[in-house]
């Protein structure tokens, strides 16, 4: 099982990011270059090796029957100090491929509520980041 895999931050960060691109069932390329361009902003690929991460990932995720479980042990292990932007940044991933999913819907519903974040937050911030990938795609405010 995954809970004995998993011990830093970071690994609790990069496995709820892959988590969050594969909710709607495979990686698509804008998910990847996305999740890239979050692990590499905030230097998480200076502690990890993202292939050794996700064959780790691969490992268990077939394995996992109870999702909030699997969720609050991940954040459990980030401890978030900021969880709004934890939050944006899964939402981001999960509308990095222009299509967000009822699954992708009600995974982000789940972190945000075990996150503490209200509905109203959550769907503030989710207009947010449509917004703002609509805005560097279409360049036009």
């Amino acid at each position: 099982m995954y809970t004995g895999l998993l011990k830093a931050p970071e690994e609790g960060v990069c496995h709820l990011f892959y988590y969050c691109c594969m909710k709607d069932g495979a990686f698509k390329e804008s998910e990847l270059d996305t999740i890239s361009d979050k692990l590499v902003s905030i230097d998480l690929h200076k502690k990890l090796n993202f292939k050794d991460e996700m064959q780790k990932y691969k490992s268990y995720i077939n394995g996992i029957t109870d999702e909030e479980a699997y969720l609050k042990y991940l954040i459990s292990i980030i401890k978030p100090a900021y969880s709004l932007a934890l939050l944006s940044w899964c939402m981001e991933l999960c509308i990095s491929d222009h299509d967000m999913s009822f699954e992708e819907e009600a995974l982000l519903s789940r972190i945000a509520r075990l996150l503490n974040i209200g509905e109203t937050e959550k769907d503030l911030l989710q207009r947010l980041m449509v917004q703002r990938r609509n805005v560097l795609e279409e360049r036009d405010f």
